[in-house]
């Protein structure tokens, strides 16, 4: 259990974990690479293109102004409370523990689950590569990606966030480098159609449901913006740094998206985007990125499938560092077994979260893998059940920061930001997520409600269970933490409080 430290008491951040082991880069790129700009920027053009045409970067201009007021809520909550325990924390200590607990189970299905599909997915787009271009035929690369990667991640993890974090920062201006360069040879060398600006007139978009569902992925690309939160106990001057990467994330990673977007748009060319020519970008048998790097860099094409690969390593390992927080968190505070909670006394790193972590990843991207293909568990699990979670972690945010404000904060609370954005921002959430479900999508995308919704009820159950058998006493310790989190002091990088 993490002590109290009172500002100008000179005490250190109270944590287990290796205090100051990253600064504002580091969070920084935490929250860029659990993004993954490369996968956001090619993995989905051609069925954002399909919804809305054209103008599918006007659609992420939007998605990144909702993603901004989200981002103003986790600023609001993060730059009072510190903790590894991220959202866990903030929604527990705003409106209580037994909220908490249902916002962190509703997590396991965003950083935790994530990963194993995206190496599976990688593992797949390689396949097909290989196949097309070389005439090798390896079936086994999408699970062969997933043994191979998930335990190298973990390997990094249980090494130090440090190190994890430097190589996230290598992998991830990579990967950064390659595909925006790719965009500017789009603009460099348009196809039919040349230059133009028809992205940024709304009438173009193919339809007006098309383009709110276009959103909706836009939403889903830019999902990781908040990943530096959980690493706070690990940040230097988490209450400066962690807003400060959050809002260096989204503005740019959004502009970073809108410009790949257009540039690959555009590089395509704008009258050969729709319809059913053979040649139309969303008839493509290859991701538009790739088809247009085969075009205007021959052979070097492959550079941008190394920027694939980059970003499958840095987003895994991103979403390894939140999530092994959050379990650590819970093990800590008693809402898991304490056996989570357990810090090796050399790294500081949470090591049994760690191969926690790794065994649901590998047990998750298999199974589902198996069970419907690498493809179509990528979409299923990465795309619908994902968004439907996170959307609920967000509007729980967006709950939490108002009363917050209200209750706790009285003297701080401001009607624009504790009250207007989270209600438009919760407003828009809702309207994309139920556009996203019409037409209902066919199998197996369509059970992405029935899972969520599943795993929904059974935290409930347990809350339920928990509290009939008078076994709940890991409320007390959660509500003690979060409020103990709250008073962690500034320093400077000497470490005097500042």
């Amino acid at each position: 259990m993490a002590t109290e430290a009172i500002p100008g008491s000179g005490l250190e951040p109270a944590t287990r974990l290796k205090a100051h082991a990253i600064g504002l880069p580091g969070a920084t790129m935490q929250a860029v690479a659990t993004i993954a700009p490369a996968i956001a920027a090619l993995f989905f053009t051609q069925y954002v293109v399909s919804l809305t045409g054209v103008t599918a970067p006007l659609a992420y201009v939007l998605g990144v102004c909702i993603v901004l007021m989200l981002g103003s809520t986790l600023v609001q909550l993060s730059k009072h409370m510190s903790s590894a325990g991220g959202y866990y924390t903030f929604v527990s200590r705003a409106l209580g523990p037994r909220v908490g607990f249902i916002t962190a189970w509703m997590y396991v299905f965003y950083n935790p689950v994530c990963a194993g599909p995206i190496y599976a997915y990688f593992g797949y787009l390689l396949e097909q590569e290989l196949k097309v271009h070389y005439s090798i035929n390896a079936p086994y690369l999408w699970w062969l990606t997933l043994v191979v990667g998930a335990p190298f991640v973990a390997f990094l993890a249980w090494r130090g966030l440090a190190l994890s974090v430097k190589v996230l920062v290598g992998l991830g201006l990579t990967e950064m480098a390659i595909v925006f360069s790719l965009a500017l040879s789009g603009f460099a060398s348009p196809g039919p159609g040349g230059f133009n600006f028809s992205s940024w007139v709304p009438s173009h978009s193919l339809s007006g449901e098309g383009f709110a569902l276009a959103i909706v992925f836009s939403l889903q690309a830019l999902t990781g913006w908040e990943a530096a939160a959980p690493l706070a106990e690990e940040t230097a001057n988490p209450r400066r740094n962690v807003p400060r990467a959050t809002m260096i994330s989204i503005i740019g990673l959004g502009i970073f998206l809108v410009v790949m977007y257009w540039g690959q748009i555009i590089g395509w060319g704008t009258s050969l985007l729709t319809g059913t020519s053979p040649h139309a970008l969303v008839n493509s048998p290859d991701l538009p990125g790739l088809a247009i790097a085969q075009r205007l860099w021959g052979g070097a094409w492959v550079i941008v499938l190394g920027a694939m690969f980059s970003s499958t390593l840095a987003v895994c390992q991103a979403c390894n560092n939140v999530s092994t927080r959050i379990w650590f968190k819970m093990g800590e505070t008693g809402t898991l077994p304490a056996w989570f909670g357990h810090v090796h006394p050399v790294h500081k790193t949470p090591t049994y979260a760690i191969l926690a972590n790794l065994v649901l990843s590998l047990a998750v991207g298999l199974g589902v893998g198996f069970g419907f293909n690498a493809a179509r568990s990528y979409f299923l699990t990465n795309g619908l059940v994902l968004v439907m979670a996170v959307t609920y972690i967000y509007i729980s945010a967006n709950v939490a920061v108002f009363f917050y404000y209200l209750k706790q904060r009285r003297s701080e609370f401001n009607v624009m930001l504790h009250f207007i954005l989270p209600v438009v921002s919760t407003a828009a959430l809702i309207y994309v997520t139920v556009k996203s479900f019409q037409p209902y999508p066919a199998f197996p995308y369509d059970l992405a409600p029935l899972i969520d919704g599943v795993w929904l009820v059974v935290g409930f159950g347990i809350l339920i269970y928990l509290w009939a058998s008078k076994k709940d006493q890991w409320i007390a310790k959660l509500g003690q933490s979060a409020v103990e989190s709250d008073y962690i002091p500034e320093v400077d990088e000497a470490g005097s409080v500042i």
